[in-house]
């Protein structure tokens, strides 16, 4: 670790206290206390999606879907924990994976030929439900091993949203029918009718069950929210059903089963798939297949988006291909046993990061606590009243609702309604219809074609374009003769990056590997955006992931053509914040390197840019005596110049040379049109001549010199220079060699830089 860590302004923090080490039964502690942590929050969760995910079978579901919940928690959760590399490979079921699986319940339950008291339908449901679940695991096995897992960085973040608010909004519908006390398919039936059957008890102990998850963290973000609420909806239920004996309520889970694998799921689907007396099972097998693709794509994007908010929370970074791998055999692993599929759950892992778990042991003692309440609980589990469950799934599909896409939203009511944020929001509103509207399949469907037309709109070129050191490409800036023999071997610490195209959903990965592998002593790096096109949402998150974990490793990153009025400022603006450029952002590669290279002089403890050089430190008087230097320097006439008043002017007389003693002077190319961005030439520090070839080929000035800030300068005249020759020859000889050494030390500087751009 640096002793200093390098903010993106330059600045430095004192080092960091030496971490002491944790005492070994203390670390224990943690991990008991992170565990239990992780199996409170996701206790309620986990329950409902097995309602959820066997919601169409009726009072039926609860017996097949919690146990299902449970051991998916169990199975699936400890195999997660075992292969997964990431910080907190946390896994459960999550709405996303169950709800195509929930599809697939239904469609089968709506079949004339299902009757849930049938035991040999009940297998086949079952079996078809098991085989989606090890089919959508072995497809990620396949996507990781073949390194297909790769193409999810290509999903736009546009398309991302709109599954994830499709599936909070079908979460939350339901839900409606345990909320309002529905029995299944009354609104189906009745219609508008239906509205007169809601039972206003039930959606109270609903409703408050929503409010205590809601607004309990605002008080305190300790107690377990969601547990909380479960309580507190039970016992409202409870002392409804006392005090109130003539309300309607809605029904309670009822009697489980004790969670034990079921081993013989997929004996249906094994045995009878190629004889005529399962026509169920087999009128339904392109459902299920579809059903496994959607569940396997859904998870596998689901836990690229997580591990990167992980990897950003916790400061690491892990390999997708080896977590999709991991999960999908902890799927192919529940659905052996009759689980649900599972997701990474970064709420749970976050928690249990947050409450001190660092290893497996937190992962695996939370899988412990859901297989005792799996075998010892379920008397108490059948007590839990649906609706409450039902208003936990509430608060996560409202929760699932992406926040981004919300954003979008906020920022086109605000304005400016720019064409790429109509688009993105376009898009969300498009593949979030299509998964409520058309099912899963037509969602994944209008997702792929939304993500190849983005792509082949935002794609024309490579990326990267180049990548050198500032010894390739230094500043114009001229230093003091000390100061830049200090500086040329600290250029090789300033890396700058040329992009050239589009920085997009699937190309701004790259530029985060290539800052991932900077060298360890690397101060800046320098990203060049004079030839980028566009910057989308997607390339606007990776930038402030890639400028957090710069800022961890000390190393500064600076945004070349970047500012709050640029088009690319502005895009930085909508999608990382409106400090996010201003914070970075540098008018061009030129003055980003020089910004560098003033960070590095400041860090060795150099003399400041602008400090006075008394004028017998300069490099005009370079080799004089003191005799000298004071008959030179009464030739010399001062000139004080305010900030951003012109010293000459391109086109003029080069009658004359100048030697800067304080502050900085520029020399530019003269605009040509109003408004037009002017080139630098060069920047003059105190103690360096400029001006001298004008004056020695009498060619004119080729540039306007500014200065840049408050400055003096002293010129010397032809006609002083004239003078000096006749009267003292000696003297005016030094003065020609201390040009020609001066010009000598500008064209080795450019040759050492051509070499080091070729090497």
């Amino acid at each position: 670790m640096p002793e200093h860590t390098l903010h993106p302004t330059g600045q430095h923090d004192a080092a960091a206290p030496p971490r002491q080490p944790v005492p070994r039964t203390l670390h224990g502690w943690q991990e008991c206390k992170a565990g239990a942590a992780g199996a409170l929050i996701s206790l309620a969760p986990a329950l409902t999606m097995g309602l959820l995910a066997f919601a169409a079978l009726g009072p039926r579901g609860a017996a097949h879907g919690i146990p299902a919940a449970l051991l998916a928690s169990v199975v699936g959760g400890a195999v997660l924990a075992a292969l997964a590399r990431g910080p907190m490979a946390a896994g459960g079921p999550g709405a996303a994976t169950v709800l195509p699986l929930a599809a697939l319940v239904a469609g089968v339950a709506a079949d004339p030929q299902f009757t849930a008291d049938d035991p040999r339908a009940m297998a086949q449901l079952l079996a078809l439900f098991g085989g989606a679940v090890v089919a959508a695991g072995a497809l990620q096995v396949l996507l990781a091993l073949t390194g297909l897992v790769r193409c999810a960085k290509y999903v736009p973040r546009q398309v991302l949203a709109g599954f994830m608010n499709g599936v909070a909004l079908l979460a939350l519908l339901a839900q409606l029918p345990l909320l309002l006390g529905w029995a299944r398919g009354d609104w189906q039936a009745l219609g508008w009718q239906a509205l007169w059957q809601i039972q206003p008890a039930t959606l109270l102990v609903g409703l408050v069950t929503i409010a205590v998850i809601l607004l309990l963290p605002r008080l305190s973000r300790r107690v377990p929210a969601t547990l909380v609420g479960l309580l507190v909806g039970s016992g409202l239920y409870a002392a409804i059903a006392l005090l109130l004996p003539q309300a309607a309520l809605g029904p309670l889970t009822g009697a489980l089963p004790p969670m034990w694998p079921q081993w013989q799921t997929l004996g249906p689907l094994l045995g009878l798939l190629g004889q005529a007396d399962a026509p169920l099972l087999q009128r339904h097998l392109g459902a299920a297949a579809a059903a496994a693709a959607v569940v396997a794509l859904l998870g596998t994007l689901d836990l690229v988006l997580n591990s990167l908010a992980l990897d950003q929370a916790c400061h690491t970074r892990t390999d997708a291909g080896r977590e999709t791998l991991a999960l999908g055999l902890a799927n192919v692993a529940s659905g052996l046993v009759g689980g649900l599929p599972l997701l990474l759950l970064r709420p749970r892992a976050l928690l249990m990061w947050q409450t001190g778990g660092r290893s497996r042991a937190a992962l695996w003692l939370c899988c412990a606590l859901f297989a005792a309440l799996g075998v010892l609980g379920a008397p108490l589990l059948a007590l839990l009243p649906q609706v409450v469950l039902g208003g936990v799934m509430v608060t996560i599909a409202l929760l699932m609702a992406d926040r981004w896409s919300l954003q979008l939203l906020a920022m086109w009511w605000r304005g400016p309604r720019t064409a790429d944020l109509q688009l993105g929001l376009l898009v969300v509103g498009v593949v979030g219809l299509a998964t409520v509207v058309l099912g899963f399949p037509a969602a994944v469907a209008a997702g792929a074609l939304l993500s190849v037309l983005l792509f082949i709109r935002s794609m024309n070129r490579s990326l990267v374009r180049g990548c050198h050191s500032a010894q390739a490409l230094p500043s114009r800036r001229i230093y003091a003769l000390a100061n830049e023999a200090r500086l040329q071997p600290l250029r090789a610490r300033i890396t700058v990056l040329e992009l050239e195209g589009a920085l997009f959903f699937g190309s701004a990965d790259r530029v985060a590997h290539l800052a991932d592998a900077l060298a360890p002593d690397c101060h800046t790096l320098v990203v060049d955006f004079r030839r980028v096109s566009l910057i989308d949402a997607s390339g606007a998150v990776v930038l402030l992931q890639i400028a957090q974990r710069l800022h961890d490793r000390g190393i500064a990153l600076l945004l070349a053509g970047v500012d709050s009025g640029n088009r690319h400022g502005r895009s930085l603006a909508e999608f990382a914040g409106s400090h996010f450029a201003a914070l970075h952002g540098q008018p061009d590669v030129d003055q980003a390197v020089e910004a560098a290279e003033l960070a590095l002089l400041a860090g060795i403890g150099a003399t400041p840019l602008h400090a006075a050089v008394p004028l017998a430190d300069a490099s005009l008087m370079q080799g004089l005596d003191a005799a000298q230097r004071s008959r030179l320097a009464a030739l010399l006439q001062p000139r004080h110049l305010v900030a951003g008043e012109r010293l000459f002017c391109q086109g003029d007389a080069g009658d004359r040379l100048y030697v800067v003693s304080a502050g900085s002077v520029s020399v530019f190319s003269s605009a040509a049109q109003p408004g037009t961005l002017r080139q630098r030439f060069a920047s003059f520090s105190p103690g360096m001549v400029l001006g001298e070839t004008a004056m020695l080929d009498h060619g004119g000035r080729t540039g306007d010199a500014v200065a840049d800030c408050n400055a003096t300068v002293h010129s010397l005249d032809m006609a002083a220079l004239q003078h000096l020759l006749a009267d003292d020859p000696v003297l005016c000889a030094l003065v020609y060699r201390n040009l020609a050494l001066h010009l000598s030390q500008r064209l080795r500087a450019a040759a050492a830089a051509w070499r080091a751009s070729t090497a």
